[in-house]
């Protein structure tokens, strides 16, 4: 475990003041077991039981502690807004101080949970209006990502995003391909495109096409931020180049679905 800073005026901060003990309990647990660069992911039951309470307790104060925090967009991770300030992380210099670069890819983990464009730009809007580190706002930040610029001096760290890294892209897709084609939605289809085989199809496309870096640019000369993949895999049932035709012998059975190893593990 790491050793970290505790900042002593929070005793005569008022936000912190105003907390309940559990609230403060939790906030400095949060502030103890969070990365170096002060996000952690929700876990209620954990830390109930590491804090002596309940997971209802836990959530409460969670819900407390909302002005010190910011949550990812699915709840499952927050991020503690002066963290960095208070472990004397500021400013951050990646390319001179090591530890700043492991900050760095702390951001790149976390940045489609948050929806960070900038790192640099995310920090300030989480200490905006806040002398002493505590206070109150949301600072979300937001965008595809980018190169992160120091003092107008590009860095060598790039945030990886769908858009600009094509493994990132292939794994939202797979995982798309896991969450949408669904026995459910191949039958749902089905209504719409009588005897096609939606599977053999949609998995044709994969193969052939989306999967493929052809694939991939086409998505990124586009101007959307985050890929609709349900309308993608509708629209593709469409084209005459991915369509898979049932046979005479199967057209009246009840299709079998089965996901294939090497593509949908």
């Amino acid at each position: 475990m790491p050793y970290r800073y505790t900042d002593t005026n929070k005793w005569s901060d008022s936000w912190y003041l105003s907390l309940r003990p559990i609230e403060k309990l939790l906030f400095q647990y949060l502030c103890d077991n969070c990365d170096i660069a002060g996000f952690i992911e929700v876990n209620p039951k954990l830390w109930a039981i590491a804090l002596g309470s309940t997971s209802k307790e836990i959530e409460g104060a969670l819900k407390g502690l909302e002005r010190g925090l910011i949550s990812s967009e699915l709840n499952d991770c927050v991020y503690l807004r002066t963290f960095l300030k208070h472990q004397k992380n500021l400013p951050l210099k990646p390319e001179k101080n090591p530890a700043h670069k492991g900050i760095f890819k702390r951001f790149e983990n976390y940045q489609h949970k948050f929806k960070i464009e900038n790192v640099y730009e995310f920090v300030d809007q989480c200490l905006k209006g806040l002398p002493r580190g505590y206070g109150n706002g949301n600072g979300n930040g937001n965008g595809n990502g980018s190169l992160v610029v120091i003092d107008n001096i590009e860095s060598s760290i790039t945030i990886k995003t769908w858009k600009n890294d094509f493994k990132t892209y292939q794994e939202e897709l797979l995982k798309a391909c896991k969450d949408i084609i669904t026995p459910a939605y191949i039958k749902e289809r089905e209504n719409f495109h009588p005897g096609l085989d939606i599977y053999l199809t949609l998995i044709k496309a994969y193969t052939d096409y989306w999967n493929k870096e052809e694939g991939w640019k086409n998505k990124k000369s586009t101007k959307t931020k985050d890929i609709n993949w349900e309308a993608t895999f509708n629209n593709s049932l469409s084209s005459k180049l991915n369509q898979v035709w049932k046979t005479k012998t199967n057209i009246d059975q009840t299709p079998k679905y089965e996901k294939p190893k090497n593509i949908l593990r």
